[in-house]
C-alpha cells in the first residue's frame, strides 16, 4: 500500500505516522528541526510494530507507557543514524510544559514525557521548567533519564542493529523487546492516584531506582457463586413475644409465652479476608467452616503472581448467601496485602467483625518481604479496627465469639505486629497487642 504524506507544523504532537492506513504528517521545511522530525516519523514507519503487543507476564504495561518507551527508542535510533536530535529536536514549548506538569503535580505524565524527550534538545528545558515548580522531583527525573540512557548504551555495544530489528520475536519484533524493557523502567516509577499527592521527592527517587517497594495493582476475578447458604437464606423469621406484626396467631393457644409476633433472626456475619499464598492454603472445607460460624459473612481471597501484574489477584468467595463452586488456587505469593485490605474494608458492613487471615509476612509486587509495606498494613489494621489471625482455625474461633456478641479487638500478628507503627501505638510486641 502506498503512503500518503501531508505537510504539518513543527508543533509537538502535530506530526504522526499511521501504520495501518499508511498516512504520515510531517513538516516540509528544509531546516534541521524539520529534518529531525521527518526522520523520527520515517523511523516509526520502518521499525515500529503495528500492534503494541506485550507478553502475558507484562500485561500490566499500559498503552501510554509503551508509546512513551517507543518514542525513546525511535529518538535514539535516528540519533545513531546521524540526525542531531540533541541539538535541534525541540519546538520551544518544553519549559512551559515542565512548569505545567509541576503546577498540576502530574508525576505520571512527567515520567512519560521525560522518556519521550531523553537524549534530545527538549530534555533540558523540560527539566528546567519542572525545577521552577517541583524542585524535589529533579533527582527522580534525572534518575529515570540516566537509566534509559544506560539501557541504550548497554543494549547497543555491538551497534543498534538488534534494537532496530524487525525480525519476529514472539508476537512482535526483536526491536520491540527493547521498548518493553524501557516501559518496565517507566512503569515502576508510576504512582497510583491515591499516592500521587502524598509521595515525597525522596520516595519518587527511590521508586525510580527500584528501591522503594510497592504493592501490585489489584485486579479482581469476578467469580460465579452458584451455591447457596441455607443458614443465611432460611429461618430468619422467628416468633417473638413482642412486635408489630402478629404473624403466628395460632400461638395464642399453643405457646405459653404467646409469641405471636414475627421477629427477624439476626444472621451472624462479618468480613473475612484470606491470604491464599503458598504458605496459606485454603480448602473447600475451610471455607465452609467459616460460613458455618457466620452464615452471613463475606469471604474474600487474594494472592498475587510475582511475574504477572496482569493476572487477577483477588476474588469474592462468599457474599450475601452465595458461595463459589470452586476456590481459585493462590498465585503463589502475597503481593497485594494493602490493596486487598482496602478492598475488604470497602465491602465491610460497620458493626460486624473484620478479620484478616495472614501470617503478617506481607510482600511487594515481586513477592519480596518489605518492612515498609508491613508498616502500611499496620496503619490500615489500626485505623479500621481489623482483627488479624494466623490461620482459618483462629478465624473460626473469632467468628463464633463475635456471633455471641463479643467485640473482637484490634489485633495483629507477625511482622505487622512487630512494626514500628504497631509498637508506637500499642507498645512493644511482648505487651498487649490490641485495645
Amino acid at each position: 500500500m502506498p503512503w500518503t504524506v501531508t505537510p504539518g507544523t513543527l508543533r509537538r504532537g502535530d506530526a504522526f505516522t499511521d501504520l495501518v492506513s499508511h498516512r504520515m504528517q510531517v513538516p516540509s521545511g528544509d531546516d534541521e528541526i524539520s529534518r529531525c522530525v521527518r526522520a523520527h516519523e520515517m523511523m516509526h514507519a520502518k521499525v515500529s510494530p503495528i500492534t503494541l503487543w506485550v507478553p502475558e507476564e507484562y500485561g500490566h504495561l499500559d498503552h501510554a507507557t509503551l508509546v512513551a518507551a517507543e518514542e525513546f527508542r525511535i529518538n535514539m535510533l535516528i540519533k545513531s543514524a546521524g540526525f542531531p536530535v540533541d541539538k535541534f529536536l525541540a519546538d520551544g514549548s518544553e519549559k512551559s510544559t515542565g512548569e505545567r506538569l509541576g503546577v498540576n503535580a502530574d508525576w505520571n505524565s512527567t515520567v512519560l514525557m521525560i522518556a519521550a524527550v531523553t537524549g534530545t534538545k527538549s530534555s533540558r528545558p523540560l527539566i528546567n521548567g519542572l525545577r521552577s515548580t517541583q524542585p524535589e522531583w529533579i533527582p527522580a527525573v534525572r534518575e529515570i533519564s540516566n537509566q534509559l540512557q544506560r539501557l541504550w548504551k548497554n543494549s547497543t555495544r555491538q551497534g543498534p542493529t538488534q534494537v532496530a530489528s524487525t525480525q519476529p520475536w514472539l508476537g512482535s519484533t526483536e526491536g520491540w523487546r527493547f521498548t518493553i524493557r524501557v516501559a518496565l523502567i517507566l512503569q515502576r516509577s508510576l504512582v497510583s492516584q491515591d499516592d500521587s499527592e502524598t509521595m515525597t521527592g525522596d520516595q519518587l527517587h527511590q521508586m525510580a531506582q527500584g528501591r522503594l517497594r510497592r504493592f501490585a495493582p489489584l485486579i479482581e476475578n469476578h467469580l460465579y457463586r452458584p451455591r447457596r447458604i441455607e443458614g443465611y437464606l432460611n429461618q430468619r423469621d422467628t416468633p417473638q413475644p413482642t412486635g408489630r406484626h402478629p404473624r403466628y396467631i395460632e400461638r395464642l393457644l399453643t405457646d405459653p409465652e404467646r409469641r405471636v409476633f414475627a421477629g427477624r433472626r439476626k444472621c451472624p456475619g462479618g468480613t473475612v479476608l484470606i491470604d491464599q499464598s503458598g504458605s496459606m492454603h485454603l480448602s473447600d472445607a475451610d471455607l465452609w467452616r467459616i460460613i458455618a460460624a457466620a452464615p452471613g459473612c463475606t469471604v474474600i481471597g487474594y494472592s498475587h503472581h510475582s511475574r504477572s501484574e496482569g493476572q487477577p489477584n483477588i476474588w469474592v468467595l462468599a457474599h450475601q448467601g452465595q458461595v463459589v463452586a470452586d476456590i481459585p488456587p493462590g498465585n503463589g505469593g502475597n503481593g497485594v496485602d494493602g490493596p486487598a485490605l482496602h478492598f475488604a474494608i470497602d465491602r465491610h458492613r460497620p458493626g460486624s467483625p473484620l478479620i484478616w487471615v495472614c501470617d503478617g509476612y506481607v510482600t511487594d509486587h515481586q513477592d519480596n518481604f518489605a518492612s515498609d509495606l508491613a508498616e502500611q498494613c499496620a496503619r490500615i489494621v489500626i485505623g479500621h479496627g481489623i482483627h488479624q489471625v494466623c490461620d482459618v482455625d483462629q478465624a473460626v474461633v473469632a467468628l463464633h465469639q463475635a456471633a455471641k456478641g463479643k467485640r473482637l479487638p484490634t489485633q495483629a500478628v507477625g511482622p505487622v505486629r512487630a512494626s514500628a507503627t504497631w509498637t508506637a501505638y500499642f507498645g512493644t510486641p511482648s505487651s498487649l497487642s490490641h485495645r
